[in-house]
C-alpha cells in the first residue's frame, strides 16, 4: 500500500497544491491547517510522513515537532518547511528530530526527492512506498480512445490482447489498465523462468510481452489459463505481441488456437502514428528521469519540439525516451537549443563506412531491450545475407549455418519472406 502523509500548513494554495502533486505521485494525503487539526488526524490515523510548516496560528511547527517527539510514541519522519527567513529554525528543528527540511518557495523535484529518501529511512519502507508506475501521455484522438477503452474494461478481469510494432509503448499500456483495476497491486511480468501453472490462481495481473517466443509447453499452459485452469481469478492476463493475427497465424510455432485470440487484438499505435503526442511526452519524461535517476531538469521550446515532431521514430517511444536521456545528460543548461538537437539526431544517424561488402555495420538504440535489439540484428544479418546470395534460400541457409525449415520460420518472423525467396 502506498504512502500516507499529512501536510500541516495554514496556508490552503500550498496545503491544497501539496496534496495535488503528492497524490499524482501515488501518495495518499490528509491536510491540516493548524497544530490542533493536525493532531486530531494524527489519533485517528497514523501518517507515514508529516510535512510540516513553521509558521501556524497558535503553535508553531517547532513547538508542535517537540511534543510530538517529547511523547516518546512518535517515531514518524517529519520534514520542516521553512520559508527564507526561517531556514535557521528549521535547521535547528533538525536537533529537535526532524529528518530535513524544504525551503519555500518550494522547489518540487527537491521536495519530492526529500519525501522519498524521508519514507525511505523508515523500517517499513518498503510496504510505504509509492507505486511507481509509467503512464502512457498524451491528448491525441488514438490515445484518448485507448483510455476510453481501457475505462470500459477495468472493472472486468477478462484477458485482454495487445498488438503492435516494437517500441510502440505495451507494456506501458499494460501496466495502466493494471492501475486502473488493481492500484494497489503490481503487475507481474512473465519471464521464461516461470511456470505459469504454478502462478495460478493469479496473485497479481500477468503480463505477457510476445508470445510468439513461448515454447509449445508454455502455449499449452496459457491456454489452460485463459481456459479457466485454476479456478476463476480476480486478475487478468494481459498477452501481447508485436505480430498482427495475419502474422502469428503464419508463424509455425505458434498454435492456431493462440494465434485466433489476436481477431480480437487492441491494437497500440506505433509513435509516428501519434506524433502531435510528442510535446507532452517530453515534459513527462523530462520530469520521469529528474526523479528516478536524478538527471538535470531541462526545457524543450517550440522550435525543438517542432523539430522533434517531424523527426521519424522507427524505435517508437523507448527510442525517443533514449534520446531525450541523452539530451538531459548532454548539457547543465536548462533550456535545449535547436541546434543542440540537430547536432545529436544527426549523430545518431550518421553514416558510417560501409567497408567491406562482407562487414556488417548496425547502430542499436539503447533504449531497445535485448529481445528488441536481437530482433533489429537478425532482421539487418539475414537481410544482408538474402541480397548477397540473390534471395536463394538454399544458399542462404549455407551462408547462415540453419536448417531451411527453421530458416523460413525465422524470416516470416522477421517479415523477410516473400515469393521472391521462395
Amino acid at each position: 500500500m502506498s504512502a500516507k502523509i499529512l501536510v500541516v500548513d495554514d496556508e490552503p494554495d500550498i496545503r491544497y497544491l501539496l496534496k495535488d502533486i503528492l497524490e499524482d505521485e501515488g501518495y495518499r494525503v490528509d491536510v491540516a491547517e493548524h497544530a490542533h487539526a493536525a493532531n486530531e488526524i494524527r489519533r485517528n490515523s497514523s501518517p507515514d510522513l508529516v510535512l510540516l510548516d513553521i509558521w501556524m496560528p497558535e503553535i508553531d511547527g517547532v513547538t508542535l515537532l517537540k511534543q510530538w517527539k517529547n511523547d516518546g510514541k512518535d517515531n514518524c519522519p517529519v520534514v520542516m518547511m521553512s520559508g527564507h527567513g526561517t531556514v535557521e529554525t528549521a535547521v535547528e528543528a533538525t536537533r529537535y528530530g526532524a529528518y530535513d527540511f524544504v525551503e519555500k518557495p518550494l522547489s518540487m523535484a527537491k521536495l519530492l526527492s526529500t519525501v522519498k529518501a524521508a519514507l525511505s529511512s523508515t523500517e517499513n519502507a518498503a510496504e510505504t512506498a509509492p507505486l511507481r508506475r509509467e503512464q502512457p501521455v498524451g491528448n491525441s484522438n488514438i490515445v484518448q480512445a485507448l483510455r476510453k477503452r481501457f475505462d470500459e474494461l477495468k472493472d472486468t478481469d477478462e484477458p485482454v490482447f495487445f498488438s503492435g510494432t516494437s517500441g510502440s509503448g505495451r507494456q506501458i499500456w499494460a501496466d495502466y489498465l493494471s492501475q486502473l483495476s488493481n492500484p494497489e497491486i503490481p503487475m507481474r511480468v512473465f519471464d521464461q523462468s516461470m511456470d505459469m501453472m504454478q502462478m495460478l490462481p493469479l496473485k497479481a495481473d500477468l503480463y505477457i510481452e510476445e508470445v510468439s517466443e513461448l515454447s509449445r509447453v508454455q502455449q499449452s499452459h496459457l491456454m489452460d489459463a485463459l481456459n479457466g485452469a485454476g479456478g476463476r481469478n480476480s486478475f487478468r492476463i494481459i498477452a501481447s505481441s508485436r505480430h498482427s493475427y495475419q502474422q502469428l497465424s503464419e508463424i509455425k510455432g505458434v498454435k492456431p488456437e493462440l494465434a485466433e485470440l489476436w481477431r480480437q487484438a487492441i491494437y497500440i499505435p506505433s509513435l509516428n502514428e501519434h506524433i502531435e503526442d510528442i510535446p507532452e511526452l517530453l515534459e513527462y519524461y523530462v520530469g520521469w528521469y529528474e526523479e528516478q535517476e536524478q538527471l538535470p531538469y531541462r526545457h524543450f521550446g517550440v522550435a525543438t519540439q517542432n523539430l522533434l515532431r517531424n523527426h521519424p521514430w522507427p524505435g517508437g517511444i523507448l527510442q525517443l525516451k533514449q534520446f531525450i536521456k541523452s539530451v538531459l545528460g548532454n548539457s547543465d543548461k536548462e533550456s535545449v537549443e535547436l541546434d543542440e538537437v540537430e547536432l545529436l539526431l544527426s549523430q545518431k544517424q550518421m553514416p558510417v563506412d560501409q567497408g567491406p561488402v562482407d562487414a556488417l555495420h548496425l547502430v542499436i538504440d539503447l533504449g531497445m531491450d535485448l529481445r528488441e535489439a536481437r530482433e533489429v540484428f537478425e532482421r539487418e544479418y539475414l537481410s544482408r545475407h538474402l541480397e548477397l546470395c540473390d534471395h536463394n534460400i538454399s544458399e542462404l541457409a549455407r551462408r547462415v549455418g540453419q536448417e531451411r525449415t527453421h530458416l523460413y520460420r525465422k524470416l516470416k518472423s522477421l517479415g523477410l519472406y516473400t515469393k521472391k525467396n521462395s
